[in-house]
């Protein structure tokens, strides 16, 4: 089944898979950025400085839960 909307996913309560979006949904709400600084023309392949790792951070992103008309308060509870 395909669930694009709130009313696909609530035709299906109480099934294996709304709980299993349910937990799709959740853990769609962060979501891991790279938030290391780059120089102009890091990406560039004339670019010969140094080497920059990433900087790993999780952000919470609510915009999935959002779509589908959940707060995250909502979602939690489930």
């Amino acid at each position: 089944m395909i669930i694009n909307t709130r009313q696909d996913l609530d035709s299906i309560q109480g099934t294996p898979e709304h709980a299993d979006f349910i937990e799709k949904l959740k853990g769609s709400m962060t979501k891991t950025v790279n938030v290391a600084i780059y120089p102009d023309g890091y990406n560039d392949p004339e670019y010969t400085g140094e080497l920059i790792e990433p900087i790993w951070e999780d952000q919470e992103d609510l915009t999935i839960i959002e779509s589908f008309g959940f707060t995250k308060d909502e979602i939690n509870l489930i």
